[in-house]
């Protein structure tokens, strides 16, 4: 079904702007589809008849139409009605029955006044939108009267005061909710006063305001250019014409023909129009028309749909339909642009295959060599170029890719990678968009939750591309040895770990090192609070101890250390896999250590490390820059201001934290 560019003609501007308002609502309408017949003779057209809430509406600048209150009173078959807009208005209506048959009961409402304020949001009932109107319109003989929507469903419709629980649909049950300042209806009264319409038109005295549109039924326009206005189908034609029997039976098809002009006829009231063949008029089936930004709008959600289901990113998709609509800029858009737009679109959409290659959807994936030989500007906009894709692959938000290539990469934006991290966000990106399946397990793994004593899921793994060390332990790797990073909470303000030896990944917590103990340690005394180790942790750390020469331990340790003790004890019988420590016995610990290393000397590397920690609990002890606490986002920004300052590096401060260990 092709969209198709479509010209209303209104009596006045004020109908012209009510008509955009509904189409912003996506409310079909239908203008001046009828006129009644009065007993003196006279007839009465309403402007406006809204088919799926069944209302009449009419608006006028200042003075309600002479007929309006007697055209009520056939509607809704009341003989007790007023004028509240007269200062007689306490006097019955009198004049003339207007005769209105069943299929057009419903609603009647009158605004007298322009377009409601679409910028003043108040939902005080004196104020708001409706506030230069008398507070709101006539409806059925009473006021105020103003359109709702119902804030669940969404269900548009016009009550008295704007209260949505006496919409039909009842989703709110208790209680007066006045949701005539919804979002939408400002948004649609924005839309319809600040609408354009081309100059009056002089050949057309009666219907001197052209409004042009979208609808999504090919043929409307030229239904209505060739259209005589005496509709007759040549199925009627022939039985009226000829005496019965004349024909067996009328031949197929004969009812859908206009016999007055080369078109059809509406197959359900066959007195209008239709744009094809077996279909209804504008006036027994409303089409929904597209206001110019309404149908920009829907193009832009057509193309991330048809980008979903091709693989390719939205804004791919948009300057694929801009080249093949010969647009040089959305912007420069014409309505039959946009027309040509989103039928080009919905076939895409219906069929992939139909996309044309263009952009990212012919780029290659670059070998390692290639994005050696890279650097700066040239790899970020190698990983632009990669954003879409993935992101259409993955069916998501733009931003939120955007989000996790940064996390891939370890760099908090896109400005503070180094080409290295670069090259590792294009080679992720490459593989997300040629196996889509791996994003949806990159996601599951960011969001799993971790074990108590486990460790979480590698986020990436390879081989190392050149002799490294580990980021946690500082483990020498060799070229070709397995390294990987792992996910870790976000939000919690840990560091960002970069890549570990096989040993961090997966054995660190259930088969540890001296080494990995003193790095648990110092990392979560860094985070604030306690420490939280597991019974093998537990094991290792109380065996260390119990080696240490309690004899000559200080004071301070030695009063400490009995609690310790217990609670490593209690841990390693009972297999918990959580046991707290303290902070006093977490620094009992360390010093104990620390003092066993001096007086009876250990191995080298953890010699290193532990002097490194006992330096750093000291500085945030004593904190001899002077740094100021309150200056600082919480203790472990202060405490990382403090490791970076410090006077001495060690093998932690040149590597910072805390990191999720």
């Amino acid at each position: 079904m092709a969209y198709e560019v479509v010209t209303a003609r209104f009596r006045t501007e004020l109908h012209a702007r009510w008509s955009v308002f509904f189409d912003v609502l996506d409310v079909p309408w239908v203008y001046e589809p009828r006129s009644f017949p009065a007993a003196d003779g006279s007839v009465c057209t309403p402007a406006f008849w809204l088919p799926s809430e069944r209302i009449w509406f009419a608006a006028e600048e200042e003075n309600a139409p002479s007929w309006w209150s007697r055209f009520t009173a056939a509607v809704i078959g009341s003989d007790d009605l007023w004028e509240p807009w007269n200062d007689d208005g306490d006097d019955p209506v009198e004049g003339p029955q207007i005769e209105v048959g069943g299929e057009w009961h419903g609603e009647v409402v009158l605004c007298l006044g322009g377009i409601p304020d679409g910028y003043t949001p108040c939902r005080d009932l004196t104020g708001g939108p409706w506030h230069r109107h008398d507070l709101g319109m006539y409806a059925n003989g009473d006021t105020p009267y103003r359109w709702t929507v119902c804030p669940w469903c969404g269900l548009f419709g016009v009550t008295f005061w704007g209260y949505a629980e006496r919409l039909p649909c009842l989703c709110l049950d208790d209680g007066k909710v006045d949701n005539s300042a919804d979002e939408r209806l400002m948004d649609a009264y924005q839309a319809a006063a600040e609408e354009r319409f081309a100059p009056e038109d002089d050949s057309r005295p009666d219907y001197p305001v052209a409004r042009r549109f979208l609808v999504r039924q090919e043929g409307t326009e030229l239904a209505e250019e060739r259209c005589t206005r005496r509709c007759r189908s040549v199925g009627d034609q022939m039985r009226a014409e000829l005496p019965p029997g004349a024909y067996p039976e009328v031949p197929d098809g004969a009812d859908t023909l206009c016999g007055e002009c080369p078109g059809f006829v509406c197959t359900e009231c066959g007195q209008q129009p239709a744009a094809r063949a077996g279909a209804e008029c504008g006036s027994c089936e409303p089409p929904v028309r597209l206001t110019y930004w309404r149908a920009r709008q829907i193009l832009n959600e057509r193309a991330a749909e048809a980008g979903h289901a091709s693989r390719r990113s939205a804004r791919e998709i948009n300057t694929l339909i801009n080249r093949e609509t010969g647009v040089r800029s959305r912007n420069r858009a014409t309505l039959a642009d946009l027309a040509a737009g989103l039928t080009l679109v919905e076939r895409w959409i219906a069929d992939p295959s139909l996309v044309p290659l263009g952009g990212t959807a012919r780029r290659p994936r670059l070998s390692d060599e290639e994005l050696d030989r890279m650097h700066g500007a040239e790899l970020r906009r190698e990983l632009s170029g990669w954003v879409g894709p993935v992101a259409a692959a993955g069916g998501e938000p733009f931003a939120l890719v955007q989000v996790r290539l940064n996390y891939v990469m370890g760099a908090a934006t896109r400005a503070d990678a180094d080409d290295e991290q670069l090259r590792e966000g294009i080679r992720q990106a490459q593989d997300w968009v040629h196996h889509p399946g791996t994003y949806q397990e990159h996601v599951r793994g960011a969001e799993a939750e971790v074990e108590p004593d486990g460790l979480p899921e590698p986020m990436r793994t390879r081989t190392a591309p050149a002799d490294s060390s580990c980021h946690l332990c500082t483990t020498p790797v060799a070229a070709g040895e397995l390294v990987g990073r792992i996910h870790q909470p976000r939000g919690r303000g840990f560091a960002t770990l970069g890549w570990l030896c096989a040993h961090c990944l997966y054995d660190r917590r259930s088969k540890p090192r001296r080494l990995d103990l003193l790095l648990r340690l110092f990392h979560q005394l860094f985070a604030g609070g306690g420490v939280r180790v597991n019974a093998a942790e537990a094991e290792v750390l109380l065996t260390w101890l119990l080696a240490a020469p309690a004899a000559e331990l200080p004071q301070a340790e030695l009063e400490a250390l009995p609690e310790v003790f217990v609670v490593l004890q209690r841990a390693v019988e009972a297999r918990e896999p959580v046991t707290p420590l303290s902070y006093y016995g977490a620094r009992a610990a360390i010093g104990t250590l620390h003092h066993a290393k001096v007086a009876a000397g250990g191995a080298e590397r953890e010699a290193v490390v532990l002097d490194a920690v006992v330096q750093h609990l000291a500085e945030w002890q004593a904190n001899p820059q002077g740094l100021e606490p309150e200056y600082y986002r919480g203790r472990r920004a202060w405490r990382s201001a403090i490791l970076e300052e410090t006077e001495q590096p060690t093998v932690l401060s040149q590597r910072g934290g805390p990191f999720f260990v």
